[in-house]
């Protein structure tokens, strides 16, 4: 008994290996069914279709079989008909014959009775030795003519006997002949009726396997329909898992980005979590019904209404996200405008190769895209580009030197025409000195890389810090640098020592703010840097 249950239970588990549970998804006017196939069903979908192909080949052979026998029952018919013509024509041979036998017997009793026939006559109907005893008996006394007369009526007499056999033993023959004649066409009519009731079997077995084969071709085509119908639906499936695993990615990318921000609010990081968990809901659940489909026919609906008030609710975070974004670009472009800078230059300048670019891909929409798609992917296409104009304001504001190069000061001289502290006339003063104490740090005001440090005339010990987009600053009159020619320095970092080097009537930093070789005044990015950093 156990190992019974062994192999029943062995035989269930490979069944069941084979004829797995397999689901079939039917698609018809925008709804979607599922239809089951069970390892039950597959089985006895397997079963039949052996069963009708058995059947079919047993037709087949059957009919086979059928058309040898009535091939056998033709040659049989064929070799009837050919007995029966070869009996008629030794029927009439025999007839011939017998008609002959006749003939001459009628002849040699003419003979007898009528000796007295002229010699002519009787030479034509004489042949052979009776011929001889003719000619002696003509020419005999009487005595032999009597003799040789007695003689010939025995030699007749026994001609005759012999014909009477002949004639016996032909009527027996005939008789024979006759009968096997009748037997041969009783025959020939069994087994033409035989023939003709194989034939009539025939048709009607043709007709059942005709009838089978296109059954069979019915079924074969069904089959065949409901393979390609699961391909199609496998495909789409995977098209839509691509589509919300990009989507997902895109949102993942977007989420990603928006964390980078320095200037990200409190409030937009909430709804983002939120936004988050409300997507792994989705995806949790639609996992759910993938691993569960039984229950997806009664449910798809709400899910798609569910689906949609989810990308309504996408779409009006996305906006929300936008309009905020938006709001941080004003910031950022009136930071820029207040250092005199013009914010299409620069952005022009972001542009240009070997600058980072990207975003989330975002496919254009079509119109097969349902209207809350439709809106949630142009929403995500405007933030898109409105977060990149934010990352290139970004890449401009950490290349703007927004702070004073000394942590305390104050102005001594400001930027544009001045009179010269040495000779007392007008000059242009390209920059801004800032008092500190003497051998104060003097810091870098933006990261970027050193591109001169040394000496350079009445400027005395300099370095110049090039910061990307052609916004370059120059320290000048330091009393020691601590850098040199191509250090990457970083925001607020320690380049030097003021000083009082070079053509300077006191220690101070002269500090210059340069765009693509001209001077700018550095208050304009002070002022920027106090409205970037207020509060």
């Amino acid at each position: 008994m156990p190992v019974t249950r062994f192999l029943r239970s062995s035989t269930r588990e490979k069944l069941q290996a084979v004829f797995a549970t397999r689901d079939v998804i039917l698609r018809s006017d925008g709804r979607i069914r599922y239809l089951r196939l069970t390892t039950r069903t597959q089985i006895i979908a397997v079963v039949a279709l052996t069963v009708m192909g058995f059947s079919a080949v047993t037709a087949s052979i059957g009919m086979g079989v059928q058309q040898l026998s009535i091939r056998g029952h033709d040659i049989e018919v064929r070799n009837a008909d050919d007995a029966y013509t070869r009996l008629l024509t030794e029927v009439t041979g025999y007839f011939d014959q017998f008609s002959k036998s006749a003939a001459v017997a009628v002849s040699d009793e003419t003979y007898l009775l009528g000796l007295s026939d002229d010699e002519s006559a009787a030479r034509r109907r004489l042949t052979g030795s009776a011929q001889g005893d003719f000619w002696a008996l003509t020419t005999a006394s009487p005595d032999e003519q009597q003799a040789l007369r007695e003689k010939l009526r025995l030699a007749l007499r026994d001609k005759l006997a012999s014909f009477d056999t002949d004639l016996q033993r032909i009527a027996a023959r005939n008789q024979s002949l006759s009968k096997q004649l009748v037997e041969t066409q009783s025959k020939a009519d069994r087994l033409a009726a035989e023939r003709d009731g194989v034939a009539g079997e025939r048709d009607q077995l043709n007709h059942e396997v005709a009838v089978q084969h296109n059954e069979n071709q019915a079924l074969t085509a069904r089959v065949a329909q409901l393979t390609e119908a699961t391909g199609q639906f496998d495909a789409q499936l995977e098209v839509a898992a691509g589509q919300q695993a990009a989507l997902t990615a895109q949102l993942a990318d977007l989420q990603r980005q928006l964390d980078q921000t320095k200037l990200a609010n409190l409030d937009l990081n909430r709804q983002v979590a939120q936004n988050q968990r409300a997507l792994a809901t989705v995806i949790s659940q639609r996992n759910l019904v993938q691993t569960d489909r039984t229950d997806m026919a009664g449910t798809i609906e709400d899910l798609k209404q569910r689906l949609s008030t989810l990308q309504e609710s996408q779409a009006s975070f996305v906006s929300h996200l936008t309009e905020r974004a938006r709001q941080n670009l004003g910031d950022m472009e009136k930071t820029v405008q207040m250092t005199g800078l013009k914010v299409d230059d620069l952005l022009r300048l972001t542009t240009e190769p070997g600058l980072g670019q990207g975003g989330p891909f975002i496919p254009a929409a079509t119109d097969t895209k349902d209207a809350n798609e439709r809106k949630l992917l142009e929403s995500v296409a405007t933030l898109d580009d409105e977060v990149g104009r934010w990352e290139k304001l970004q890449v401009i504001l950490r290349s703007l030197p927004l702070s004073a190069p000394v942590d305390r000061y104050y102005i001594s001289s400001g930027f544009g025409e001045r009179t010269d502290p040495m000779n007392g006339e007008a000059a242009i003063h390209e920059g801004l000195d800032m008092v500190d104490s003497i051998r104060s740090d003097v810091l870098a005001t933006a990261p970027g890389r050193v591109v001169f440090a040394g000496w350079r005339g009445s400027y005395g010990r300099v370095v110049e810090i090039d910061h990307g987009l052609g916004i370059m600053t120059v320290y000048a009159h330091l009393d020691s640098v601590l850098v040199k020619v191509g250090d990457l320095v970083d925001y607020r970092e320690a380049i030097g020592k003021l000083g009082n080097s070079g053509r300077s009537s006191g220690a101070h930093v002269h500090y210059e703010v340069r765009f693509e070789g001209k001077p700018l005044d550095p208050m304009g990015f002070l002022k920027a840097g106090r409205y970037v950093f207020k509060g």
